[in-house]
C-alpha cells in the first residue's frame, strides 16, 4: 500500500511539473510573441506617421511662399521737402557716378549723361505703346515689337543696354530709386518738366505686362531685370488701378501669384521679403474686390 501511495504522489508530482513547465514556456515565450507583434504594430504605426508627415509639409509649402527676412531697410520718415530733395540728388548721383565709368565715356563722347537721361525721356514720353488690344490689330502687335527700336536711336538702345550689363550689381537699388522717382508726379517740384506723368507709365507698364511686344522685349534681358521690370509694372498698374485711372482695363490680379512665385525662387535678390510682402499685400486687394 505504501509503494502504490508513493507512486500516486510521483505521478501527481510530475504532472504539476509537466503543468508548472508549460506554464512557464507560455509565459516567457507566448508573451515574446506577442510584445513584438505589439512592437511591429507599433513600428508600422510610427513609420505610418513618418511617410504621411512628409506629404503634409509639402502641401503647406504649397500654399505658403517660403518665409524670407530680407527687406528693404526702413528710413527715418522725411518731411516731404525733404524727401524730394533726397530723391531728387540720389538721382543726380546715380548719373554723376555714371559719367566717371570709362564704357559711358567711350559711347557717350563727353555728353552728360543726366541730359542724355532727359532727352530719352522726352522721346518714350511723346511716343507711348498701346498696352492692349494686340488681339484685334495685328498691325499694334508689329508696333509694340519694334516700339523701342522707332522710338529711340541705336546710341540710346546701346547706352541703355550698356548700363543693365556693368551696373547690375546695384540693379535692386537703382530701380528701386528711379520707381520713387517716377512715382513722385506732383508731389514734388519738377522745374524742367522731366518725369513722366502717370498716364505715361501706366502705358509702358501695360506695355510690359500685357503685350507680346512687351513681354518679349523682357524675355530678352537677363532674369533678374525681367522679374523686377514686371514686378514695378504691376505696382504701377495697380496705383493707376487704385486712381481709377486703369483705361484699359488691364487686369493684374493673375499675374500676381506667378510673378511672387518666380520671385521667390530667384536666390540672387537681396530685398525678396519686400518684394514678396507688397505683391501680398496687392493680392489681399484684389480678392477683397472680387
Amino acid at each position: 500500500m505504501r509503494k502504490k501511495g508513493k507512486g500516486r504522489i510521483r505521478w501527481w508530482v510530475t504532472i504539476l511539473l509537466v503543468v508548472a513547465a508549460a506554464i512557464l514556456a507560455w509565459y516567457f515565450l507566448g508573451a515574446d510573441k506577442i510584445f513584438k507583434k505589439e512592437e511591429v504594430k507599433t513600428e508600422r504605426a510610427e513609420a505610418t506617421k513618418k511617410e504621411e508627415a512628409p506629404a503634409v509639409e509639402k502641401e503647406a509649402l504649397v500654399e505658403k511662399p517660403p518665409v524670407v527676412t530680407q527687406a528693404i531697410p526702413e528710413t527715418k520718415r522725411l518731411e516731404p521737402k525733404e524727401e524730394c530733395a533726397l530723391i531728387e540728388k540720389d538721382v543726380r548721383d546715380f548719373f554723376a557716378y555714371l559719367n566717371t565709368r570709362s564704357y559711358i565715356q567711350h559711347l557717350n563722347e563727353g555728353t552728360d549723361t543726366y541730359d542724355h537721361f532727359k532727352r530719352l525721356i522726352r522721346r518714350l514720353s511723346a511716343r507711348t505703346p498701346i498696352p492692349a488690344g494686340e488681339g484685334i490689330d495685328a498691325a499694334l502687335m508689329t508696333k509694340n515689337v519694334f516700339h523701342f527700336y522707332r522710338v529711340l536711336d541705336k546710341v540710346d538702345i546701346r547706352l541703355l543696354k550698356e548700363i543693365i550689363t556693368n551696373e547690375g550689381e546695384t540693379l535692386e537699388l537703382t530701380l528701386e530709386l528711379f520707381y520713387k522717382w517716377l512715382m513722385l508726379g506732383g508731389q514734388c517740384p519738377d522745374p524742367e518738366g522731366v518725369r513722366p506723368s502717370l498716364e505715361v507709365l501706366y502705358h509702358y507698364a501695360g506695355f510690359f505686362l500685357n503685350t507680346i511686344g512687351g513681354r518679349t522685349c523682357l524675355l530678352r534681358r537677363p532674369l533678374a531685370l525681367r522679374l523686377l521690370f514686371s514686378y514695378y509694372s504691376l505696382l504701377t498698374v495697380h496705383e493707376a488701378d487704385k486712381r481709377k485711372r486703369n483705361s484699359y482695363g488691364i487686369d493684374v490680379f493673375p499675374l500676381i501669384a506667378p510673378l511672387a512665385k518666380e520671385i521667390s525662387i530667384y536666390p540672387d535678390f537681396h530685398f525678396k521679403g519686400e518684394y514678396l510682402l507688397r505683391l501680398n499685400e496687392i493680392d489681399r486687394y484684389y480678392l477683397q474686390k472680387r
